[in-house]
């Protein structure tokens, strides 16, 4: 594909480039040419190089005022920046076209423009105006005849609409999501695997079966999910796809057989996954795959291969969370001191020409922001109350451990002793982080605590006012926000890892504990802390 894109760059060089400089004379229909020719080029690996070109024509086409042409210049430009993942400059050449779209009769063109802007703002999760965006994008392609082009665009809507649906959902709700990747999916089959649109249309579609195969198994429906795996890695092989979507496809069906307890091959698409990652230099998904290659060995008795595993898994562990801590503080040294320079000639220019005036309004301002948080983060703030308050709680009791002391509101046909030696072992147990297992279940407890479980469910209902899974999903979750609020780093980790870390069965199972328990999603939360971490960090300025 290198050589390919090599051979195509050199030819488009050499006929726009050969021969003596001479003022040349554009024209409309030349001009538009070079767009086509460039746009038959950019599902290619090298989306810079393809903008430069595009660049160059497009200077042509503003010399001959050829709207149109800058029109449609901007859009190759905005698809490759979408590849780069630079959605701000996105949205700032989109701007650029609001000027022209006037000019635009063509309705693909117009669909594909809201399409850009509408995949620049849900990318940036700004999902409302990407919603806005999206949707005119579907009305302009409903006015498209039929056609490759016509179906390449809808697909990639819908693409953009399900990312949108999974962005407002904290996929937390697999099945909005999973109802536009469907829809992705019947517009793909309307296009036919002519060369012009079978690059684009693959790659789209392998990447496309990745996404339902972990929507599936998000669903647990392990099954469909790996037959939605392996139709991804079969497209990837049939049309030459090496990155990255294989690559993922082999970490997400690793995890899928270590769940399913298929550990034999587990290991075999981890190791399959580590070539591929050679390839593609993603060291967080290499770490994924260290990590259920120490499980899976570790489950089959192989200490020898879990060792080495578990060694590379907190080697590579430690330099990602170090190269993160460099990225989270690197920025905020730089505001910090951006921050300072500013408040240094804002200061001067408030004494000499506002004064108190403008002092009075800071505060003013200030007040009003404070009030307007107090209302949006009410929530949020009753959970770190809490939080505080249960800490306290569990200070006074373990000052108090006298069994004579210790008073219940209700009466049971248990023994009085035996509650309060069960009670006591459950304080242990809150203590000893034991809640983390993933195993962990009532039958366990009850047998480590040499009772029975009946006794065990009629007293943690009695004296902790819930059902078992809600007791021990409580136990995880409260330690969990502690976490989060202590250990700034955890805010940084993946919902999933954070699910699995607190013995969690799945994301899903995690996201409803502990918006039950919070009255938040896990998200907001973590936005949360981050947001009052900044604030502390100015402030302390």
């Amino acid at each position: 594909m290198t050589r390919i894109f090599q051979l195509l760059l050199f030819l488009f060089f050499a006929v726009n480039c050969s021969g003596p400089k001479k003022q040349e004379k554009y024209t409309q229909e030349s001009v538009q040419k070079e767009i086509d020719k460039l746009e038959d080029l950019q599902y290619t690996d090298n989306p810079t190089a393809i903008m430069n070109m595009t660049k160059e024509i497009k200077k042509k086409a503003k010399a001959i005022n050829f709207d149109l042409g800058v029109f449609n210049c901007n859009l190759l430009i905005m698809s490759n920046l979408h590849s780069l993942g630079k959605y701000k400059e996105m949205i700032s050449l989109g701007k650029e076209n609001d000027v022209l779209i006037s000019t635009v009769k063509n309705s693909y063109d117009l669909a594909q423009y809201y399409t850009s802007m509408g995949t620049a703002y849900s990318n940036l999760g700004l999902v409302d105006e990407g919603r806005s965006y999206l949707n005119k994008a579907l009305e302009y392609n409903n006015k498209v005849p039929k056609s490759n082009e016509k179906y390449l665009q809808l697909a990639t809507i819908y693409g953009i609409l399900a990312f949108d649906v999974a962005m407002r959902n904290k996929s937390l709700l697999p099945g909005p999501t999973k109802k536009y990747y469907l829809k992705e999916l019947w517009a793909l089959k309307q296009v036919d695997d002519s060369d012009k649109f079978k690059s684009k249309k693959n790659r789209i579609l392998s990447f496309l079966y990745l996404n339902l195969g972990i929507i599936s198994n998000q669903q647990n429906r392990a099954d469909e999910a790996e037959n939605y795996f392996h139709k991804s890695l079969d497209v990837c092989k049939k049309f030459g796809i090496t990155k990255e979507t294989p690559l993922i496809v082999h970490n997400e069906m690793s995890w899928l057989l270590y769940d399913q307890k298929r550990y034999d091959s587990c290991i075999v698409y981890a190791y399959k996954g580590l070539i591929f990652e050679k390839n593609n230099s993603k060291a967080t998904v290499r770490r994924d795959l260290y990590e259920v290659l120490y499980k899976s060995y570790s489950e089959k008795g192989d200490a020898e291969n879990s060792s080495k595993y578990t060694k590379l898994y907190m080697k590579l562990n430690d330099s990602i969370l170090d190269a993160q801590e460099v990225a989270i503080n690197e920025p905020v040294k730089n505001l910090i001191e951006k921050k300072e320079d500013d408040h240094k000639d804002n200061l001067t220019i408030i004494l000499v020409i506002i004064g108190g005036v403008a002092a009075a309004l800071a505060i003013l301002i200030f007040f009003l922001w404070r009030r307007n948080q107090k209302v949006l983060h009410s929530r949020y703030e009753k959970i770190i109350t809490e939080l505080k308050y249960k800490d306290k709680k569990i200070l006074v009791f373990e000052q108090n451990t006298d069994l004579k002391t210790i008073e219940f509101e209700r009466k049971s046909y248990i023994h009085d002793n035996t509650i309060n030696q069960l009670l006591l072992k459950l304080d242990k147990f809150e203590k000893s982080e034991r809640f983390l297992k993933k195993d962990m279940n009532l039958s366990y407890l009850a047998s480590s605590f040499d009772t029975n479980p009946n006794y065990l469910s009629t007293i943690i209902n009695q004296h902790k006012g819930k059902n078992f899974n809600n007791y021990l999903n409580g136990l995880r979750i409260h330690y969990l926000v502690k976490v989060l609020y202590k250990e700034p780093i955890f805010r940084q980790y993946k919902i999933s890892y954070l699910s699995e870390y607190c013995g969690f069965a799945s994301r899903d199972v995690f996201g409803i504990a502990f918006k039950k328990e919070t009255g938040m999603t896990p998200s907001y939360f973590i936005d949360q802390l981050k947001i009052d971490l900044q604030n502390d960090v100015e402030k302390t300025c």
